[in-house]
């Protein structure tokens, strides 16, 4: 189930933040087609990387676990400046959650399963209520992941 995802993804996650360097360089040089996810599978079998592998894996796996969960990928653009953030969307009895263990240190209080929401709204307003340094949530936006896998 989600919680199974939840479960692994707090025990065996580890935020790679060369990882997140390499991968904003990248979209500064291409745009965000330079975006790069790694794809499920070497995810499960490294453990860590940045909040886009994080969150592909999350989507993927639910998916793949329950295809009515429609799990679904949500930027957050941060509106104090990089990094911006990705998270997992997904639906469960009609109702809006959020999975999101991908963060680094910075960013450890919106680690979790978020919900339910009636909309992305209520998720943005539950990230303005956290005291994050240098956060500051803008945008909060239904999106399938640019770039590519690796």
């Amino acid at each position: 189930s989600y919680r199974d995802v939840a479960a692994w993804l707090k025990t065996n996650f580890t935020f790679d933040k060369s990882r997140q360097i390499q991968v904003v360089k990248r979209i500064k040089k291409l745009g965000p087609t330079g975006m790069l996810a790694k794809n499920p599978a070497v995810f499960f079998e490294k453990q860590s990387g940045y909040c886009a592998d994080s969150a592909n894996f999350a989507i993927a796996s639910l998916n793949r676990i329950d295809p009515s969960y429609n799990a679904r990928g949500v930027f957050i653009w941060n509106e104090k400046g990089r990094p911006n953030h990705w998270v997992a969307a997904f639906d469960l009895n009609k109702q809006l959650y959020i999975m999101d263990y991908g963060t680094g240190k910075k960013f450890k209080k919106m680690q979790g399963i978020h919900g339910p929401y009636l909309s992305l709204d209520d998720y943005r307003s539950f990230l303005a209520s956290l005291d994050i340094p240098g956060f500051r949530p803008g945008t909060v936006a239904f999106m399938d992941m640019p770039g590519k896998e690796d």
